[in-house]
C-alpha cells in the first residue's frame, strides 16, 4: 500500500498471532475497543482504548492483538505531515504512545467517513502531545510479543503460571493478573485453548498420526486427559470428531 497524498483511514482488527510491517509513510494507531500490542524500534506499547501510538515511517514494527479488537488507521504521507507541521508526533525516540483525553478520542470516531476532518484533529494531537510530553506511556513489562510465541511453540511444555511469570520478570500475582486483563483469559486457560486448538490441526493435516502422539506433542498429560478437556469443550470425543470431519 501507497499513502502519497492525503490521509486513507480506516478501522481494523488485528490478529492474535505476530506479524512484522514497514511502509513508506507515517502511520498513527488509535485504540478504540480491546488491544494490539504494537512494538516499534524495540519500545512496545499497548494500544488500548483511547491510547494513540506513532509509526513512524521505514520503521520496522511488529503487532500482536491477543484478542477482539477495534483500532483507528492513519495512514499519513510524510510530505503531507511535514506541510501540517505534525512531523514531531513521529519522532519515537520521544515516546511510544499517548493516553489521549475522552475528548480527542470521541472526535476520533467518526474520521474514518470524515477523512477531510483529519488534518484538524491531528492538529490537536499533537497540540496536546507537545503540551503534556511527560505523560508518556511506560513501557510495559508484560511483552505478549515475546510471551505468546515462546508458548505456542513449546505447548508440549509442562508450563506453570510460576515459569511464565519468570520469563517476564513478574511476581505469579502480577504476571496472573495482568494476562487475564490483557487475553481475557487465566494463563492456564489461555493455553488449554491453544492446545486444543492446535490438536485439532493436527488431526486435520497428519491424519495417521495417532491421538495419544498428538496428546503428547500439545502438552496434555495422556490421551485419556486429551480426551476428557475435548470432549469438555467440543461435546464429542477427540476420535469422533476425525471421523466427522473425515466424512
Amino acid at each position: 500500500m501507497t499513502c502519497s497524498s492525503g490521509p486513507v483511514i480506516e478501522v481494523r482488527d488485528y490478529p492474535d498471532h505476530p506479524l512484522t510491517d514497514r511502509h513508506s509513510f507515517h502511520q498513527l494507531l488509535l485504540g478504540q475497543t480491546g488491544m494490539v500490542e504494537l512494538e516499534v524500534g524495540g519500545r512496545p506499547v499497548r494500544v488500548g482504548e483511547g491510547v494513540v501510538a506513532p509509526v513512524a515511517c521505514d520503521s520496522w514494527h511488529h503487532y500482536l492483538a491477543p484478542a477482539d479488537n477495534r483500532i483507528l488507521v492513519l495512514d499519513l504521507a510524510v510530505a503531507w505531515c511535514e506541510a501540517l507541521d505534525i512531523a514531531s508526533l513521529f519522532d519515537t525516540s520521544r515516546s511510544g504512545g499517548w493516553q489521549l483525553p475522552s475528548s480527542l478520542t470521541q472526535q476520533a470516531a467518526q474520521l474514518h467517513q470524515q477523512p477531510a476532518a483529519a488534518a484538524a484533529w491531528l492538529g490537536r494531537v499533537a497540540q496536546y502531545v507537545g503540551e503534556h510530553a511527560g505523560s508518556a506511556l511506560s513501557t510495559p513489562r508484560l511483552s505478549l510479543l515475546k510471551l505468546l510465541p515462546v508458548l505456542r511453540r513449546e505447548l508440549g511444555h509442562n508450563w506453570q503460571v510460576a515459569e511464565m511469570a519468570r520469563l517476564c520478570h513478574l511476581s505469579e500475582a502480577a504476571f496472573a493478573r495482568q494476562f487475564r486483563a490483557l487475553t481475557g483469559l487465566a494463563p492456564h486457560q489461555w493455553l488449554k485453548h491453544e492446545r486444543l486448538g492446535e490438536a485439532r490441526r493436527l488431526m486435520l493435516a497428519s491424519p495417521t498420526v495417532t491421538l495419544t502422539e498428538i496428546a503428547l506433542h500439545c502438552g496434555f498429560h495422556d490421551a485419556a486427559h486429551f480426551s476428557r478437556t475435548f470432549r469438555q469443550a467440543y461435546g464429542c470425543s477427540p476420535r469422533e470428531w476425525r471421523q466427522e470431519v473425515r466424512n
